[in-house]
């Protein structure tokens, strides 16, 4: 019974609208609950046409215990015909209240219509612990791929005594699915049936030779905190402020750097705080600082935006960036975006592809199609590059360039020789031996000759014999010719450079007045056709310095050495030659 605020009359039929004043009925909490207590009170007296009436007048009222109990005789046809519809939209309104078992059972009515909005309404209710939805949560994030969570509600549902969830965490336990593989383990589980179901047989008998472990700890929920942040995202966007509400009060519990984001939100939007702007910015500030990068990425959409701050592009591209360094767990599609539309910053479409693919090792759909997108266009640019390359190698470079920005390995090869070359593009020496030694680390073999071409000529790079001499001769193996043109040169480069200081070494020798070896180093030294070798040794014949004095053969010495292109201009070798004899 409850009485008129505006008259004061008793309403026993629980009609919305005073039957004496006919003013609208309105209750308050404590009402709404001593109603929900009579029904309870009569429905144990079986007096189920009052049960009824109660139900209704509290759902049409926008009571949520109401609507959830009418709901549920609808769906049921208990005490009232069964009305699908009627009952879907009752526990709609219910469940945008918060109520987490009219959650579940619309994400159940709606299931077949609309997967999305199921999937959504299934998600709150298992987080908000709503057991009868663990099993039909399991198979939701089974479906998405994300099977530590699908164990977590399965675990829930087994030490409720549910059979099939005994027998799946069994299943799980002895092929590691979600869970650590151990048949231990698996043998406890099955161990705790009184009766093996015949479903289950085959896994019996797989196991009943295991000995059984001892009781297993409780599952992680280690997904928790992102799935409350996505939950939380799309309660936003549906306007649904109960459940944003309930997902921030839970979140805050867990003592997470993100749990102050979402209060921080709260404060920043007004919603059930007063605005208070400044105070959420610290929140968030808080937050970025304690490593959430949730909490930064928020700042960066602060400033990006300029809605509730000063716009300030500089700061928000700050703060992107570290929740790029903290790991962006749960935003890697909003940072994707960022780093690929180029509004803030330059496209930086290699780091946005590795954010899209982290999101798509989540199972991350929109994440998988973007970063498909992004590996499908990079390669159509390098294939476009290789075709212009033919005519116009200058347009091509621009074309490698994207590709290569984008992360495609095949294109660090050829851009590193474009910038080596200076073709579409200034010299860049550094960058071309950071391209051919980023492609010779990912396996792609036509490096070899670039990368063996830098330490051979110290393009980049401090020349280094040994190594450009392992990378030319890969490079030759596999049948470059100019490769092999490279390598004789570096081993000529090598063999002149040692008979510059074997030669020197033997002019020291000279000075010294060790004659006999300082000769035994130049003839080795003529050998090999230095024509300063040659001209010296001329000299000795000439002036008969260890070996016989013969003008003849001194002359035949230096036409030779004349034909290589050596020239004693006004004899001034000769004369130190015959001083340091002396």
């Amino acid at each position: 019974m409850i009485k008129c605020k505006n008259c004061g009359s008793e309403n026993t039929s629980y009609y919305v609208i005073c039957e004496e004043c006919a003013s609208e009925f309105v209750i308050n909490d404590d009402e709404a609950d001593a109603l929900v207590a009579e029904a309870k009170r009569c429905y144990n007296s079986s007096d189920f046409t009052q049960v009824v009436r109660i139900y209704k007048f509290l759902a049409e009222l926008g009571v949520r215990d109401g609507e959830r109990e009418l709901a549920l005789m609808l769906e049921a046809g208990k005490l009232l015909p069964r009305d699908i519809e009627l009952a879907t939209s009752y526990f709609y309104s219910a469940a945008k209240k918060g109520d987490v078992l009219s959650a579940y059972r619309y994400s159940r009515l709606i299931s077949r219509f609309n997967d999305d909005e199921s999937d959504f309404w299934l998600a709150y209710s298992a987080v908000m612990g709503c057991h009868d939805s663990y099993a039909d949560a399991a198979l939701l994030y089974s479906r998405y791929g994300d099977e530590e969570t699908a164990a977590y509600y399965i675990r829930l549902c087994a030490d409720g005594g549910e059979l099939d969830a005994i027998v799946e965490m069994a299943r799980r336990h002895l092929y590691g699915i979600g869970v650590l593989k151990n048949e231990n383990i698996a043998k406890w589980y099955i161990d705790k049936l009184d009766k093996i179901p015949i479903f289950a047989l085959k896994l019996y008998r797989r196991l009943r030779v295991v000995s059984s472990a001892k009781e297993p700890r409780a599952l992680v929920f280690a997904h928790r905190n992102r799935i409350i942040r996505a939950l939380i995202a799309e309660a936003k966007k549906k306007g649904l402020r109960a459940l944003l509400i309930n997902l921030a009060k839970m979140l805050s519990k867990c003592n997470a750097p993100d749990a102050a984001v979402d209060l921080a939100s709260l404060y920043i939007e007004g919603i059930e705080f007063p605005q208070d702007i400044s105070k959420g910015v610290s929140l968030l500030e808080e937050a970025a600082n304690a490593g959430s990068a949730v909490g930064a990425v928020y700042l960066g959409n602060l400033y990006a935006e300029g809605r509730y701050t000063e716009r300030d592009e500089k700061l928000a591209l700050e703060y992107y960036r570290r929740a790029v360094e903290l790991g962006a767990d749960g935003v890697f599609e909003a940072l994707g975006d960022v780093f690929s539309d180029g509004v803030l910053t330059e496209p930086e479409m290699m780091l946005a592809l590795s954010l899209y693919e982290r999101g798509e090792s989540l199972g991350i759909k929109s994440c998988e199609k973007k970063a498909k997108a992004i590996r499908v266009e990079r390669e159509k640019n390098y294939l476009e590059a290789c075709r212009v390359e033919k005519s116009s190698p200058e347009d091509a470079f621009p074309l490698f360039k994207r590709s290569v920005d984008a992360g495609y390995n095949l294109a660090h090869a050829k851009i590193g020789y474009y910038y080596e070359m200076g073709i579409g593009t200034e010299i860049n020496r550094a960058a071309a031996f950071c391209h051919y030694k980023t492609a010779m680390e990912l396996g792609d073999s036509r490096a070899y000759e670039g990368l063996g071409r830098c330490y051979a000529r110290g393009i980049g790079v401090a020349f280094d014999f040994k190594t450009a001499s392992k990378y030319l001769s890969e490079a030759k193996k596999l049948g470059s010719a100019s490769a092999d043109r490279e390598l004789y040169r570096l081993y000529e480069n090598k063999k002149k450079h040692m008979m510059r200081s074997l030669y020197s070494t033997a002019i020291r020798l000279f000075y010294n007045k060790k004659f006999d070896l300082s000769r035994s180093m130049l003839e080795v030294c003529m050998s090999f056709g230095m024509p300063e070798a040659i001209y010296t040794v001329g000299c000795l014949y000439e002036f008969g310095i260890t070996l016989p004095a013969d003008r003849g053969i001194a002359r035949k010495f230096y036409d030779k050495a004349s034909e290589l292109g050596y020239e004693d201009r006004a004899q001034a070798h000769k004369q130190r030659i015959l001083k340091m004899s002396k």
